[in-house]
């Protein structure tokens, strides 16, 4: 032992010893990274190469203040890769010499085309689009700037961008607005948003679009997700603190000129953001009042025009907070908050009209006014915790809580008459983890779990019982894998545990379903014992990325997803004994999925192919009961913006989706799928001029084409659906201190009957679409 400390202690004095020159043989890199208004940015990824080789060295990212540091790097040359979400890739060449330390800034640009964008949603981590083997839509905010120019409604502006989802409903509800024929799992920040017990159609419905920095969607069958994810996912991401102190004041008036009075309403909004000391916030708020809307032909429409809920007559309140705190170098922690509110004060009912012959009309009478404002009320809680570099890992931990309520209108489908509403009270857990392989180089494992507890429940106001209390607990760990091969291919799999439970109370059927008189007509309620159901899965996920080019890349993949059927609707009305002698059998969705993509500086382009199946389908019969059989749905979806010059760029998508079923189960796919599952073909096109730096005008295009899959049938959601085309146009030019924006919806005060009026084949949902509203605000950023 004494041999020993004597050799360290002269190992140590030969070391202090040494010439300076001989101890520093490496070098420092110290940077900024900022946008094109030179303000910094934050979670910048940094990859440090070796200018030859390309060999990975070192890697980083920058803090809330948009810096980074590098430390003790051998002396070379280097290639630097910065990537960030919504910016394109940036790459500087450094030379790197002994004993100095280097200062550089990077400068990223906003990126709307190309293959280099970084999304999260669609791999729960950072990821280049063109290293994933899924397609996916981004709304940025220059997408949501021009969009909510236009509409306030969330489903409007996604229906414009993202193909694959059908047309919006106009209304509070998104009910029949679905992706590639099956419902969209949607979040904010990661946190769910659905209500799959009793679902309230109102998951489009639970964020201001002010609290909104971007949208990435995820199209078709997700294995990562998990809770109901079959037909693709919505991430809202909402907005990241600025890096100066920065306030944003806005107002605005829109209405209709059928009736200036009755459809002229205003909003406000005001927000502040900026970091103090490293930390980091976020604060906003806005309301808004709906006026009453009017058909192309001036006629004032119903204000609930298909007894879904409507927008006419609505305040909107909107609050949102977030927090961004540094803990230690590479730590962060997250808080935030978002209030919504959207409630509507009747003054009109709807007269029914008659199918495909009249449309159903306002009335001054608005019947049975329910006891509470028709709309929906939530709020979202999360708290994130970050660390970069944790044992060579990048965590994230983040808890939730949502709490939502949606009030309905009365509704004489209610024995006796009476308006219900949805309640949900959710509490989750979500753990993320990314790990680098060392023997494949950019191959990485990401490994978690997800965990949520929610509590749901359809009351009746005065007290009675729609739909039991229901509690979902549930648990999913999941494990996926990426690894590149050769430079051009990018192999990913993955798999996903499902274990859930619902607990049921005991309860009683609303509605008769027991004929105990021998007259033909349910007379006896049902008395159903509770109990609690058990369900678990395994949903596997495969896919892989080729380079053919530099700006071409091919991709293919295998995803399931799994959902639980609306327990809540069908123990409604069931005439089992006890919840675990109905037991309503979960499904798995197989999702197959072939696509390319092309991405250049000025042209970006997609193209893609699936088929889906499952065993057990789920829609909706005629008396609104679930319906289950094997099925199948297969579809193509493409894509394309082109930069023509610098000041234009046009571009659009097309959607083509079919859907069969196994009515009576003898192997043969003949009976089409419904239209609230299947929307007809879907085109969109505009054309974006900036002439100037200050001006931006946008002329879009939304056509919807013809279905008839049940000829002369007056079945519910088996109605023919005529096609029609709606323009909208948006202009926003600096003047002043802010800046002016101008939409205009239904440019051509188009006569026209939405998708969602015509397959329902009713009198009372006939109600024509909106005719022409414009919308004219004044925004200052101090």
């Amino acid at each position: 032992m004494r041999n020993v400390t004597s050799l360290l202690s002269a190992a140590l004095l030969m070391i202090v010893a040494l010439p300076p020159a001989v101890q520093a043989q490496s070098a420092d890199l110290r940077g900024t990274v900022t946008d094109a208004q030179d303000r910094p940015v934050p979670s910048v990824n940094l990859v440090l190469e070796r200018s030859e080789s390309g060999e990975r060295v070192a890697g980083t990212s920058t803090t809330v203040d948009g810096t980074f540091r590098v430390r003790r790097l051998p002396p070379g040359t280097y290639r630097l890769v910065a990537s960030a979400i919504g910016y394109a890739r940036a790459t500087r060449t450094i030379t790197l010499e002994a004993n100095t330390q280097r200062r550089i800034s990077l400068r990223l640009q906003s990126e709307r085309y190309g293959l280099d964008e970084v999304i999260v949603s669609a791999t729960r981590t950072r990821e280049e689009l063109g290293s994933v083997a899924s397609s996916v839509s981004v709304l940025g905010p220059q997408d949501l700037q021009s969009q909510s120019a236009v509409t306030g409604d969330l489903g409007d502006m996604l229906v414009q961008t993202v193909p694959g989802l059908a047309p919006s409903n106009g209304s509070l509800s998104n009910f029949g607005q679905t992706m590639r024929g099956r419902s969209p799992f949607v979040m904010i920040d990661g946190v769910p948003q659905n209500t799959p017990l009793r679902d309230g159609a109102r998951s489009l419905r639970t964020a201001s679009r002010e609290a909104i920095e971007r949208i990435e969607v995820v199209r078709g069958a997700s294995a990562l997700y998990g809770y109901g994810a079959t037909g693709g996912a919505i991430n809202i991401i909402t907005r990241e603190p600025t890096s100066e102190l920065e306030g944003t004041t806005e107002v605005g008036v829109h209405g209709s000129g059928a009736d200036v009075s009755e459809s002229v309403t205003g909003r406000v909004h005001q927000s502040i953001s900026g970091r103090e000391g490293g930390v980091g916030f976020v604060a906003s708020g806005s309301y808004e009042s709906w006026g009453q809307f009017y058909d192309g032909r001036g006629n004032l429409l119903p204000q609930d025009p298909r007894g879904q809920g409507g927008l006419a007559g609505a305040d909107e309140w909107s609050l949102f907070g977030k927090v961004e705190v540094p803990l230690a170098s590479f730590q962060r922690l997250t808080a935030s908050v978002n209030y919504y509110s959207f409630r509507q004060d009747l003054e009109y009912g709807r007269e029914p009209g008659v199918y495909d012959e009249a449309p159903t009309s306002a009335t001054s009478s608005v019947g049975t006014l329910p006891p509470e404002d028709p709309g929906t009320d939530n709020i979202v809680g999360q708290l994130r915790y970050e660390h970069e570099d944790l044992f060579g890992s990048q965590v994230s931990a983040q808890a939730y809580m949502q709490d939502f309520e949606t009030y309905f209108g009365y509704s004489s489908f209610i024995p006796g008459g009476g308006q219900s509403f949805v309640e949900s009270t959710k509490l989750g857990l979500r753990l993320n983890a990314t790990t680098p392989l060392g023997w494949a180089d950019g191959g990485q494992l990401l490994w978690g779990v997800d965990a949520l507890r929610d509590q749901t429940a359809q009351p009746i106001t005065d007290g009675r019982t729609f739909a039991p209390e229901m509690t979902q607990t549930s648990a999913a760990p999941f494990v996926q894998l990426r690894v590149p091969v050769g430079g051009r291919l990018t192999l990913r799999g993955g798999a996903r545990y499902e274990a859930l439970s619902v607990d049921v109370v005991d309860f009683t059927t609303l509605r008769p379903q027991f004929d105990t008189d021998g007259d033909g007509t349910p007379d006896r309620r049902n008395d159903v014992e509770g109990g609690t159901l058990t369900y678990d899965n395994v949903a596997f996920n495969v896919g892989a990325v080729f380079a053919v080019a530099e700006p071409v890349d091919l991709f293919a993949s295998f995803q399931q997803g799994f959902a639980v059927s609306e327990i809540g609707r069908v123990l409604r009305g069931t005439a089992a004994e006890s919840v675990e002698a109905l037991n309503p059998e979960a499904k798995t969705v197989n999702s197959y999925e072939l696509g390319a993509r092309l991405g250049t500086q000025r042209l970006s382009a997609t193209a893609t192919g699936y088929y889906t199946t499952s065993e057990l389908g789920s829609s909706y019969g005629s008396d609104f009961e679930i319906v289950r059989s094997p099925e199948h749905v297969y579809g193509v979806e493409l894509t394309a913006d082109l930069q023509v010059t610098d000041p234009v760029v046009v571009g659009g998508t097309f959607s083509w989706v079919k859907g069969k079923r196994d009515a009576d189960d003898n192997g043969s796919y003949e009976t089409p799928l419904p239209g609230n599952r299947i929307p007809p073909e879907k085109v969109t096109g505009y054309v974006e001029v900036s002439p100037l730096d200050t001006w931006t005008t946008r002329l879009q295009m939304l056509y919807s084409g013809h279905r008839d899959a049940f000829p002369n049938s007056t079945t519910y959601a088996q109605g023919s659906v005529s096609p029609y085309t709606v323009f909208d146009l948006s202009s926003r030019v600096d003047i002043g201190p802010g800046a002016l924006s101008i939409g205009i919806e239904n440019l051509f005060h188009n006569y026209y009957f939405p998708v969602r009026s015509q397959y329902p084949a009713l009198n009372d949902s006939y109600t024509p679409g909106r005719g022409r509203n414009v919308t004219l605000s004044y925004e200052v950023t101090w």
